[in-house]
């Protein structure tokens, strides 16, 4: 819980201090891979409260109903907690990859700002939310590609989220069929 609170520009110092110097070896250029990891650092806390969470919602009764009719803990696990927590597992990875896509603090200090066409792990390169930040912080702001990348963003976002509602009503109707 008080990981989640930390501000994404901490999470981007604390990144560039860390992950820096192990990933990029000798040279202090940020690339893909730190801020792959600082970005995990960031999300892996509101990923695992949601998914605790999802968990807990599931009724007791339901894994005692299967430990007393004899599944071992493993297959109770795997073949009633899993099952029923996986829409609010989808849940908080989509609000996880949310907050990523939308990242901009954390990502300057760790994965640069330069635009590129070819991604290549090992070489700094710019987020949407990077790029619309370089768009903005200019002496001329350039509000309309600032806007279509902001569209693009939000359309990114809206299908992540269908996609992850179908995925969660194709297993509850697979539940109810069986």
């Amino acid at each position: 819980d008080m990981i989640s609170g930390i501000p994404s520009i901490i999470f981007g110092l604390v990144g560039g201090i860390v992950f820096l110097p192990i990933a990029a070896g000798s040279g202090s250029s940020g690339n893909l891979i730190t801020g792959s990891l600082t970005m995990a650092c960031m999300i892996l806390p509101i990923i695992i409260k949601s998914t605790e969470e999802s968990i807990r919602a599931i009724p007791l009764r339901q894994s005692q109903a299967s430990l007393a009719l004899g599944a071992s803990q493993s297959q109770t696990v795997f073949k009633i907690i899993l099952p029923n927590a996986l829409p609010g597992i989808l849940t908080s990875a989509l609000l996880g990859v949310g907050r990523v896509i939308g990242e901009s603090a954390a990502l300057v200090y760790t994965s640069g700002t330069a635009k590129k066409d070819v991604i290549i792990p090992t070489q700094g390169s710019a987020t949407l939310a990077v790029h619309i930040w370089t768009l903005m912080s200019g002496e001329t702001m350039n509000y309309g590609a600032s806007c279509a990348v902001s569209i693009l963003i939000l359309f990114v976002i809206l299908l992540l989220s269908l996609t992850v509602k179908l995925l969660s009503l194709s297993v509850q109707k697979k539940q109810k069929g069986k």
